[in-house]
Parts: structure tokens; sequence; C-alpha cells
């Protein structure tokens, strides 16, 4: 009886806590640590849910006539009838949309998810990105767990908080060891990006060949931490019934055929494939965007990234519609 009285007790506890942190200080924790969780809640009802990185956005300087994002692009060339809504966080990944997932309600109206797969973002270097920390606190509060569980949970760093140093020395790993399927000196990373190109370190173009060498040299397998990401991914919208197409983004293939040669882009052609291959069925529908664009509809000219201009995100848009829709 005792037992009885002291259980009951302890739950009508925690569920006062649980009512009293949703009340006062819930609103606060999700401000500062996981703010797509109302972004989630807001779009929930949409037709269709984009979900991506930053390379859903256009430029933020003001420079572009046309600043659309290419969800908003995607929902003006579909029927007036589909409502698109966009559910986007820079460096977020598959992993992350796994999250967002999991907090969309049971009862929510989406029924299709076009999920940008970012290939730079299987690599060492994102995989390994000293962002994943905040990330992984973010992910406490994606889920339908009682909301005071989540806080103790991120009291308690019940997450992935590898510091700076340690991520850095995972990456560098990577690059040291992780065998490509070239000769030496193209065998693994570090090797490859010593070779001399472009002249001594210096040149510009040098340090670009590199990154592009150290964003896209890497051979995907079951292993790799985003491949289970994305095969979670495909069984959570199964298992909700959901119409998932997963968007494969443009990389500047063309630049990095210029500055570092056939080897990587081909690689990075196979990786491309690799996921289509491993990942086909009923449940999955592909949109392969990897070399639709050439160079000039790439932003950022110092560093690989997937930030397009207007009329890229534009053709994005237009293929994604054609294809999937």
């Amino acid at each position: 009886m005792k037992f009885l009285f002291k259980s009951i007790l302890t739950l009508g506890i925690l569920i006062g806590l649980n009512v009293i942190y949703q009340f006062y200080l819930f609103d606060v924790d999700v401000a500062r640590y996981a703010d797509q969780y109302h972004q989630v809640m807001k779009v929930k009802d949409a037709d269709v849910l984009y979900l991506s990185a930053s390379s859903n956005f256009g430029a933020s300087d003001g420079s572009e006539a046309f600043p659309k994002k290419i969800s908003e692009l995607l929902g003006d060339a579909l029927p007036e009838t589909v409502r698109v809504e966009a559910i986007n966080k820079p460096a977020s990944h598959l992993g992350v949309f796994c999250g967002y997932l999991a907090l969309l309600p049971e009862d929510a109206e989406a029924e299709t998810l076009v999920v940008t797969v970012n290939l730079r973002s299987f690599g060492p270097d994102w995989v390994h990105s000293e962002l994943e920390t905040a990330l992984n606190q973010a992910a406490i509060f994606y889920n339908q767990r009682p909301p005071i569980l989540n806080r103790l949970l991120l009291s308690l760093k019940a997450y992935d908080d590898s510091s700076i140093e340690e991520r850095q020395a995972q990456r560098k790993a990577a690059w040291d060891h992780d065998p490509l399927p070239f000769d030496a000196p193209q065998n693994i990373v570090t090797s490859w990006c010593a070779v001399e190109k472009w002249g001594d370190w210096r040149n510009p173009k040098r340090q670009l060949a590199d990154q592009f060498i150290k964003q896209y040299g890497f051979v995907l397998k079951e292993n790799n931490e985003r491949v289970k990401d994305l095969r979670r991914l495909i069984t959570m919208a199964s298992e909700r019934q959901k119409t998932l197409i997963l968007h494969i983004l443009p990389e500047n293939i063309q630049t990095a055929e210029y500055l570092v040669g056939d080897d990587l882009s081909g690689l990075m052609r196979k990786n491309a494939l690799w996921l289509m291959n491993t990942f086909s069925g009923k449940h999955v529908q592909w949109v392969n965007n990897l070399e639709l664009l050439d160079d000039t509809h790439f932003r950022d000219r110092d560093f690989p990234t997937e930030h397009y201009d207007a009329e890229g995100r534009r053709r994005i848009a237009e293929r994604i519609r054609a294809e999937a829709f």
C-alpha cells in the first residue's frame, strides 16, 4: 500500500513538474537550443514539406532581385491547391531531418517529404563538424517524449558533445587513413592534397582544389554515419506512410574536374549512384540533380558549397517538379 501511494505521489509530482516546465521554461529552452521545434509545428499541415539546410536560401546580402527559396519556387511550380512549406536549418543533414520527422505529430496532414541529400554531408569534414554539438543538443527536443524528460537529458548531456579538438582529430584520422580507390598518392586524402597542383599552397586555385578533395574524397559504405541516418529516415517515413522524395543537390562537378581532374568527379558520381542503387524501392523516389548546374550558378567562389543563384534555384525546383510530381 505504501509503495502504491509513493508511486502515485511520484507520478503526480512528475506530471506537475512537466506542466510547470511547459508553461514557464519550455519555450525559453526551445528558443535557445532547438529553434526549429516551433517551425515543425507551424508547417505540419502543409501538403509538402521541404527539408533542407542553407541550400534552400537565396543570397542574404540583397544582391538578388528574386531571392526566393527553392521550396517557394517549387510551390510556385505546383498547382495552387498544393501547399509547400520548408523546414531549413543551416548545417543540418539527414540525421537532423530524422528528428523533424520524429517530432511531426501523428495527425499532421503533410504526406509528402522532399528531403535534400547533400553529397558533401557524407564526408568527414561535415560528419565531424564542430557544429554537430549544437545540432545534437537540438535533437534532444525533436521527439514525442515529455518535455521535462528532454530537459533532464539535456542537463545530463545525453548526446554527443565531443570537443572541437576531438572532432578535429576524428576528421584528420579519416583523411589520413580512409582508403580511396586510386593509386598512391591519391589513395588517401592527405597525400592527394599534398600533390603539387596550381603552384604552391598560397595559390587560391591550389587551396580550392585541396578543399574539393577534402569535401568529396570518400567512398560511401554502409558504416558511414550519414548512410545510417538515411536508412533510418527511410524507415521512419515508411512507418508513417509518408511519400519520400530524396533530392540529390547539385555539386560543382565542373570546377571539381577543372581543378582536380576526372578521378574526383568520377568518385562523386559513383557515390551518388551508390546511394540511389542502395536505397531504391517502392517507398523512395530519387531526383538526381548532381550535375544539373554548371559553375556559373554556384555563389561561393572560395569553398565548395551548395549555395545557388536565382536561376540555379529555379532550375532545381523545376527538375523536382518534373521528376517527382
